[in-house]
């Protein structure tokens, strides 16, 4: 490894839980780099949060704006890119990310809760950002007046038809279950054309516009055209570049200790991706803090700080002075 200096701290993730340990590592001295594929988070899908303390409504969007200024305010350094491998190398952390970027830390927080499901059809990702959206409160508003294709199911279904029918010149909605709920509540939408039963097998686009190629369970084949297509099909853990390193549930969460702690030394994990069995927006942003604190204290051991911060209501630490660390 070259001689240059690294970060104290990569934050993989930008939702509350990403996001809360940045302000904690950033605002106590340490040179923080966040990594995600986005800024917020499952919470930039929310319309309204009534639940978070000191906050009578606001919705996920504005909460996540606030939190990641917040972030940034006190240092904290924010990369979109998407993290595909990590490697611990003589006690400091190398990140590689899809963009053929790498970065080195002393210590990681895996923060990078549940990305949206994929279709799983070719050259899905080649499309993603080009007219390809798993979010339809973020991108329905630039498709008014225009055709759009929205597969998803359930109350999810329901919420994407409720956003792009009043925008939008046509919506086809596509969903995999013939019985799903949500087909009867498509209907009342004069402007949407419903697919119950049909599953998407090819996605393709030529010049500006997208074929979204149907099969239902007879064997029909059905081709749509669309200006944009919106995948709603709920979350899961990505986390294959984690796995050598964490002890992984059967629900796919990362199993961790009381402080965030993982098996592996520096690193740590917080936020829906962890076995904490509540899932809210409080909740993860706490375990984003306890993850940053332990952070905090394994980066000064490993500086050569004398004391820690401590973990009760007591007098503030002073802490000595940091030995520079470079590879």
């Amino acid at each position: 490894m070259s001689l240059e200096e690294v970060y104290d701290t990569i934050i993989i993730g930008a939702g509350i839980a990403g996001l809360s340990s940045a302000i904690y590592t950033s605002r106590l001295g340490l040179k923080t780099l966040i990594i995600s594929v986005d800024v917020g988070g499952q919470l930039t899908y929310v319309s309204s949060i009534e639940n978070y303390p000191g906050i009578e409504a606001l919705s996920g969007y504005d909460l996540m704006f606030k939190v990641r200024n917040q972030a940034k305010s006190f240092g904290a350094e924010i990369i979109l890119d998407e993290v595909i491998d990590l490697a611990k190398h003589d006690g400091v952390f190398v990140v590689k990310t899809k963009g053929g970027r790498i970065f080195k830390a002393i210590s990681v927080i895996a923060a990078c809760g549940k990305a949206p499901r994929r279709l799983g059809v070719e050259d899905e990702e080649r499309h993603i950002g080009k007219g390809l959206s798993y979010c339809v409160i973020c991108d329905g508003p630039f498709y008014r007046n225009k055709k759009v294709v929205l597969i998803s199911f359930g109350n999810k279904g329901v919420e994407g038809l409720e956003i792009l029918s009043p925008l939008a010149s046509e919506v086809h909605y596509v969903t995999t279950s013939k019985y799903d709920e949500s087909v009867e509540v498509a209907k009342k939408f004069s402007n949407v054309h419903t697919y119950p039963g049909y599953r998407v097998t090819k996605l393709s686009k030529d010049g500006g516009v997208f074929k979204v190629n149907l099969i239902d369970p007879d064997g029909s084949v059905k081709e749509l055209e669309a200006d944009g297509v919106f995948v709603e099909l709920g979350f899961e853990t990505r986390i294959d570049f984690l796995r050598k390193y964490v002890e992984v549930n059967e629900k796919g969460e990362v199993v961790v200790g009381k402080s965030c702690e993982t098996k592996v030394e520096g690193l740590f994990a917080a936020g829906d991706l962890i076995d904490m069995p509540y899932k809210q927006a409080v909740i993860a942003a706490s375990t984003g803090v306890i993850a940053a604190l332990s952070a905090v204290n394994y980066v000064n051991k490993v500086k050569g700080v004398t004391k820690s911060l401590r973990g009760d209501w007591g007098k503030k630490t002073q802490v000595t002075k940091k030995k520079s660390f470079r590879l």
